[in-house]
């Protein structure tokens, strides 16, 4: 017998997913990151603080770009750059851009649609000097205080990123990001190696960590181009090639499930090129992981988080949609061993 409470939970879950919740939860979002730039200093370079440079790709988000500008804002960090990749919107994308341009330390970048990866390319191409990188996807917001946390804790441990939490913006919903959960569970993590922490592998979004920018330059990391789910080899290949990283349970994204419009990728779970890509992703990850346990940069756990992860995560979001040719490529994927 089923649960009530649970029933309960369900449909009132459901209510507050709906597209109007979405707008009365950006309606406030809105006000709240208006009332917090409010206060916000004048930008400045010539400040003892880190540079701090935001690489934002946009193509065809004027329904959530705005809210994604304004929580740039709200931030009030004070040695900041945008730059904003335009990727060839065909809406008014651009045009909203260009009025923050008036409100924030932003450099446009318009280039023609070559998608996502090429895009945050493109926009550290474009970088002349800075201390920090981070990625924002331009649907999704950064929390209050995000910046100053994660610039502040890389300053006091000196490791070559650090990876916030997340939290998962449906409507007027706020959860935690079910496939991460256990990673940060366990607290703040500090200094850590990919071997002390194989568990970081469950946690493979670019948008939500901050990169010493010369540790990123020197390791070469590029993301994938013309393929989906861009981000997961170049940030495996990060966990492997850092000396230390730093995580914290301090929300630094909302990330938005949209309830309108066209989907995320990451919501799109039926186009067969995704799944294709999922599995070439996958085989990367898989590449660089035993790379590292041959040269003793990770160990067999590493190896098994990675199939835990595989198994829980990966597998789960396209069993029901995925052909019979490619169910058996996930296959690889989930046996037990090297």
């Amino acid at each position: 017998m089923s649960n009530p409470l649970k029933q309960v939970a369900k449909v009132g879950y459901r209510l507050l997913s709906v597209s109007a919740a979405s707008r009365v939860s950006d309606f406030y979002l809105s006000a709240k990151f208006d009332y917090l730039a409010s206060f916000a200093k004048p930008y400045a370079t010539n400040t003892p603080i880190p540079k701090l440079t935001l690489v934002v790709p946009v193509y065809n988000v004027e329904r959530y770009l705005e809210l994604c500008l304004k929580s740039i804002r709200a931030q009030r960090y004070p040695n900041l750059d945008v730059i904003l990749v335009n990727d060839g919107s065909t809406d008014n994308s651009l045009a909203i851009a260009r009025k923050y341009q008036e409100k924030l330390p932003l450099h446009i970048v318009d280039q023609e649609n070559v998608g996502l990866g090429a895009a945050r390319n493109s926009g550290v191409a474009s970088i002349q000097s800075t201390d920090f990188l981070m990625f924002l996807d331009s649907d999704d917001a950064l929390a209050p205080g995000a910046l100053n946390a994660l610039v502040t804790q890389a300053v006091s441990t000196g490791s070559d990123f650090i990876i916030g939490d997340t939290t998962r913006m449906k409507g007027l919903t706020r959860l935690k990001r079910r496939d991460t959960r256990k990673l940060f569970s366990k607290g703040n993590q500090v200094r850590k190696t990919f071997a002390e922490l194989p568990t970081a592998i469950q946690d493979l979004t670019a948008w939500n960590r901050l990169f010493r920018f010369d540790f990123y330059k020197a390791k070469k990391i590029e993301f994938p181009t013309g393929v989906f789910f861009e981000d997961m080899a170049p940030m495996t290949r990060a966990l492997v090639e850092s000396r230390q990283f730093d995580l914290i349970t301090q929300t630094v994204i909302y990330w938005r499930v949209r309830t309108e419009g066209v989907k995320s990728i990451t919501q799109e779970t039926g186009q067969s090129q995704k799944i294709t890509d999922r599995l070439v992703s996958l085989g990367l990850q898989k590449d660089l992981i035993l790379s590292a346990i041959a040269s003793g940069r990770a160990t067999s756990e590493n190896l098994a988080e990675f199939y835990s992860r595989v198994k829980k995560h990966d597998f789960k979001l396209y069993e029901k949609t995925a052909s019979k040719e490619q169910l058996d490529l996930f296959a690889e994927f989930l046996e037990p061993g090297i």
